[in-house]
């Protein structure tokens, strides 16, 4: 069995691995294929591909995304596989997204410094003005000034959406993300469905709302999923009629605790998944 990873981000969003370092590393991993699923972005696309195409060994690369769409007070992830990467008005919702994001970024970097904590929009960005901002970029601040001693601890604390350095995010629809992943080609897929703290009732409602909105995919291996958990999502998958996937959730350092490919150490996604995506897709 060929394995694969289906959710992996580079430092084009909250990664710290480079596109070139990512190939790198599924290669030395045995990765047989590896989607690039960044946040809200596809601008490291182009860069990862052209890395694997000067790497010999290296893993097929599935382009992909990870839209952050609206959902009740916060939000929940749809990862888009086999997206066509170009597609004008994708790129257009990518760069509205970023915009609004940074606008965010920049007041709740704002409220920090009123409380004497020095960040700015530069460090966060590691001087890469592409860099997609998340929460994590600020935690890695966070600790960097001892104001906190790990990523846990900063979100708890300071980033939580109850902290007074937290601004709420506008976002687009559940709908408006599903359907702009179809239209640019791809695969839409309902990333890490068990860590949003629903209950099995809300569960199964958010389901049958996205898959009337096209969803194709739900994630059933995960980096922090039991086996237990694996095996209520493929419940929910088929119940669904839903294509199984899955990847680690890979972020290099912001994640120390997750490898590629396997996650905390007992992930393991099929090849038969891959397929399955592909020829749906097709």
């Amino acid at each position: 069995m060929h394995t694969v990873d289906l959710h992996v981000h580079s430092n084009y969003s909250d990664g710290t691995c480079t596109p070139v370092e990512l190939v790198q590393k599924a290669r030395d991993c045995g990765i047989q294929a590896m989607a690039l699923t960044d946040h809200d972005t596809v601008d490291g696309i182009p860069h990862i591909l052209s890395a694997a195409a000067d790497t010999p060994g290296s893993p097929e690369i599935i382009p992909g995304t990870e839209l952050s769409v609206g959902f009740r007070d916060r939000d929940i992830h749809i990862v888009g596989l086999f997206i066509d990467y170009t597609y004008k008005d994708l790129k257009e919702m990518s760069a509205v997204m970023i915009a609004r994001r940074d606008a965010r970024n920049e007041e709740m970097a704002e409220r920090f410094r009123k409380d004497g904590i020095p960040i700015t929009m530069e460090e966060l960005t590691e001087g890469n003005p592409d860099t997609v901002v998340t929460r994590a970029h600020f935690a890695r601040l966070l600790i960097k000034y001892g104001v906190v001693k790990n990523t846990a601890e900063a979100f708890n604390g300071y980033l939580d959406q109850k902290a007074p350095y937290y601004v709420p995010r506008e976002y687009y629809s559940r709908e408006q993300g599903i359907q702009m992943i179809l239209a640019a080609g791809g695969v839409p897929i309902l990333a890490h469905p068990l860590l949003y703290n629903l209950s099995e009732k809300e569960i199964r409602d958010l389901l049958a709302e996205l898959k009337d909105y096209g969803l194709m995919g739900l994630e059933v291996k995960y980096s922090t999923y039991s086996k237990q958990d694996e095996t209520f999502a493929m419940r929910l998958a088929k119940e669904f009629e839903l294509l199984p996937s899955g990847g680690s959730d890979f972020h290099g350092s912001n994640k120390p605790a997750i490898s590629l490919g396997t996650g905390m150490g007992n992930l393991a996604v099929p090849e038969e998944y891959l397929e399955a995506i592909r020829t749906a897709r097709a």
